[in-house]
């Protein structure tokens, strides 16, 4: 029996250039907390998630790895509900279920590693690449010249599928904002807009929807709090646009509970918070029991893999970040970012994720 015999945490922080409104907040520096795992017969699995300034490496040394150390390799799923019965008070708590995601996926990859096999491939898929979708508009400006510039990068790269951030300034010009966007991508092109969480009341979101409906969206992400799924409801109801959100839940669980009271109509999936791999993929195959899609929130590197292996993703595809603008700085720790070619992510073929880390640069960005 493989065993796990040594996990390693690195706690990066890298800059951005200028400050990113995000939501409500302004941030000014990405988090990610990497853990690397090793087994006894040597096999090397890494996973990662976002901590955004929490103690994720803290969560993993002082609580996971006692458990961890010693303990079978060989079922991630074993592991991971031991760890998860032994920190029970903790188990569906967002800070905790991100740490044990980059465990999880850290181990998850060692047994594709095992049979010299991708992720995709692991569980079964033999599909290469995936469509994406463009996410655009951090940043409004002064005008929209940036925003025709994202736009334009974007269709050069062949993707057809689009999400715009919205919320940040008046209804109005949002609703110039996808105006325009439409006007540029054609009547085909499918486009989503993100709120981050910032209509606060559903008089503000209806009168905001219906602005921006006109120009064609497939849905409207993140209107409120996830704990808010009620108003959800009643802004789909009051506006007939798609809602979507499930992004920060930690568990299979909880995704079941925005199915099982009609919550949203494309589900918000996040391996690197949900609780690892089997736990993305159950919610994933919740969603389509209830005849419902899934997106993905960035992470494209890892959710390339698991998308591979389900058949409700999104009609637009995965989400993806370019690394040119600087907002995802995930890139920051990589030799090379997965590659986008005619609006479709390439899996990489190459064992487990297929991520290739630049160790340098997260000993350089680690504190």
């Amino acid at each position: 029996m493989d065993t796990v015999a040594a996990i390693e945490i690195f706690e990066t922080r890298v800059p951005l250039k200028s400050p990113l409104p995000v939501g409500s907040a302004t941030i000014s520096h990405r988090t990610y907390t990497i853990v690397r795992v090793t087994t006894a017969e040597n096999i090397v699995g890494v996973g990662y998630c976002y901590s955004r300034g929490l103690p994720m490496g803290a969560i993993i040394e002082s609580v996971i790895s006692p458990i961890a150390l010693g303990s079978s390799a060989e079922s991630p799923s074993d592991l991971r509900k031991a760890i998860l019965a032994f920190n029970w008070q903790s188990a569906e708590h967002g800070t905790f279920t991100a740490a044990l995601s980059a465990f999880d996926i850290a181990l998850n990859e060692i047994q594709a590693k095992r049979g010299n096999q991708n992720i995709a491939s692991w569980l079964g898929s033999n599909i290469t690449t995936l469509p994406v979708y463009s996410v655009l508009g951090y940043h409004y400006g002064d005008d929209e010249t940036g925003l025709i510039g994202e736009i334009d990068r974007a269709l050069r790269i062949g993707v057809q599928s689009f999400k715009i951030i919205v919320g940040g300034d008046s209804p109005e010009r949002d609703a110039r904002r996808i105006r325009l966007l439409r006007s540029m991508v054609g009547s085909f092109a499918h486009i989503g807009v993100d709120a981050f969480r910032t209509f606060k009341t559903l008089d503000n979101a209806i009168n905001r929807v219906n602005l921006m409906k006109e120009y064609g969206i497939d849905f409207v992400e993140d209107p409120f709090l996830e704990s808010e799924g009620v108003l959800s409801s009643a802004l789909r109801d009051a506006t007939s646009v798609p809602v979507s959100y499930g992004e920060s839940l930690a568990s299979s669980k909880m995704i079941a509970q925005i199915l099982d009271h009609n919550e949203a109509e494309i589900i918000r999936l996040d391996a690197l918070v949900i609780g690892g791999v089997e736990e993305f993929l159950t919610a994933a195959q919740l969603a389509s029991a209830k005849g419902k899609t899934y997106s993905t929130h960035i992470h494209t590197e890892i959710h390339s893999q698991l998308a591979a292996a389900t058949s409700n993703l999104y009609i637009g595809g995965l989400e993806y970040l370019d690394p040119f603008y600087e907002i995802d700085l995930f890139h920051h720790l990589l030799q090379s970012p997965i590659q986008i070619k005619a609006g479709s992510a390439i899996l990489s073929n190459s064992p487990g994720f297929g991520i290739k880390w630049d160790w340098d640069a997260i000993r350089h960005f680690s504190h």
